[in-house]
């Protein structure tokens, strides 16, 4: 297994590096204790990722396993060939991310096998043997050449729409590497500084209350915040998540800090949710004037470089609300309100093959982790059960009939392994993938046991390139 860090280079312009092992090789990004995958900035992924030089060719002579690393095209072209009596994986933890308007295409000889079970690529052909899996992207006829015909700036997506889980008005900003010329509209064209109502900053695009979405780093100043209405600082829209909590000392993604000492003064509703607040240097201040409500929700990870975070000044007349985590994290001076923020939807994030998982963003170790059976997500049925409000006391196993049933105030589900349907509350459920029994576990589908613990098929997500799933209640 080769574990990679930071960046791969695989060959340079024009040229072809060949893979041919007596072994199978893995190419990862995960050794199991740290993620390195940062696909920040968009342009060139800061870790985690392999990518070739420009044209150049990865020609696969024995069985090669790309695993949870990030796959980078970045300049002309790259083709990846799978030799005859060899075999390409791609799994669903692949996360591929290119500077051009097409992806690495891949090629596979007769006698070769290339099995692409997840990933984006712009052609996947040949005369060998290829499968291609649900999650898998091709992009047929997305060519370096039909890509010239229309240039676009690189990195920059054909589309301004607003993204999935915004609303209203947004603005994407990065101090590390936004430039306020851009239009903000984009993960790849962030302002750099929030700036005020009259100039080409972030705030500009705010300035009546709307979303700011954080991508890299915005090292937040000496500023008073006075908006037309509230607005939200976050670190994830629904396509992506930008946090990245890595190093400690200085979290590579997704990151609010204060300019050390400074105070950033809040006159105007401020909303801060799943975003990392980290504290630097010297303890920074939130300033909370009256009229207006600073709100930390559970879903902000907390960080702090020194044994001290930030400091929390609430006048009178102001308010905070303020998570269980952030009242015993943040120094907090008040003479206004101080309230404690109840999370309004209970949300669950599981990986396949991961045993953590996080539920409002704190995370979990489970007994056995999730896995995929027959294109569904199959996981331990404790877990899912708890988190959505069913007690120890009402997960029930009969091993006579090899039946679970999950009990609370409100449902009633029995779920019989192997059966086509469940019951809820007396009533058939038709299953598309039935429950299971694997290393004496008993694994239930995911989407078939939330729906019927009321979770909507629209609060339900599924990241391929990550192989996340994300319940929300």
């Amino acid at each position: 297994t080769m574990v990679v860090f930071e960046r791969l280079l695989v060959g340079s312009k024009d040229t072809t590096y060949t893979i041919d092992l007596d072994g199978e090789l893995v190419i990862t990004a995960n050794d199991g204790k740290t993620d390195y995958k940062n696909p920040l900035p968009a342009t060139n992924p800061a870790a985690g990722s392999l990518k070739m030089g420009s044209n150049a060719k990865l020609v696969i002579a024995s069985d090669v396993t790309l695993d949870d690393i990030i796959l980078f095209q970045e300049a002309e072209q790259n083709t990846i060939v799978v030799k005859s009596g060899a075999t390409l994986t791609v799994t669903e933890k692949v996360v591929t991310l290119t500077k051009q308007k097409f992806y690495m295409n891949i090629e596979v000889e007769k006698g070769g096998t290339a099995i692409i079970r997840g990933g984006t690529f712009s052609s996947v052909s040949g005369d060998g043997e290829i499968k291609i899996g649900a999650q898998a992207v091709v992009i047929e006829g997305a060519s370096a050449t039909a890509a010239a015909e229309t240039p676009a700036e690189a990195g920059t997506p054909a589309t301004t729409e607003t993204p999935a889980g915004v609303s209203g008005a947004y603005a994407y900003i990065s101090t590390t590497e936004g430039n306020n010329a851009n239009d903000g509209l984009t993960p790849a064209t962030e302002k750099k500084t929030l700036g005020t109502a009259k100039d080409n900053g972030a705030f500009a695009l705010v300035k009546d209350g709307g979303t700011i979405i954080v991508t890299e780093k915005w090292q937040m100043g000496a500023y008073t915040l006075h908006a037309n209405g509230p607005i939200t600082v976050t670190g994830a829209d629904d396509d992506n998540d930008y946090k990245f909590p890595y190093p400690s000392t200085n979290p590579g993604g997704g990151a609010t800090k204060l300019v050390p000492g400074a105070t950033f003064t809040v006159e105007s509703d401020l909303t801060f949710d799943d975003v990392i607040i980290f504290q630097e240097g010297n303890q920074g201040t939130i300033h909370v004037r009256s009229g207006a409500t600073l709100t930390v929700t559970d879903l902000c990870v907390l960080m702090s470089a020194k044994d001290y975070h930030y400091k929390i000044v609430i006048d009178e007349g102001a308010t905070a609300i303020l998570s269980e985590e952030a009242q015993k994290t943040f120094t907090i001076e008040n003479s206004g309100t101080l309230e404690t923020y109840a999370p309004k939807n209970t949300v669950v994030k599981l990986t396949i093959g991961s045993k953590q998982a996080f539920i409002n963003n704190l995370p979990y170790e489970l007994d056995a982790a999730p896995i995929n059976r027959n294109n569904r997500t199959m996981l331990p049925v404790r877990f899912l059960a708890n988190a959505f409000g069913v007690e120890n006391d009402g997960i029930l196993w009969d091993a006579a009939t090899r039946t679970a049933t999950l009990k609370n105030s409100s449902v009633t589900i029995s779920v019989t392994i192997d059966a086509p349907t469940m019951t809820v509350n007396g009533e058939t459920v038709a299953l598309d993938s039935p429950a299971i029994i694997e290393n004496n576990r008993t694994y239930l589908p995911v989407r078939a046991i939330a729906n019927a613990l009321g979770v909507s098929n629209d609060n339900i997500k599924w990241d391929g390139a990550t192989g996340t799933a994300t319940l929300i209640k």
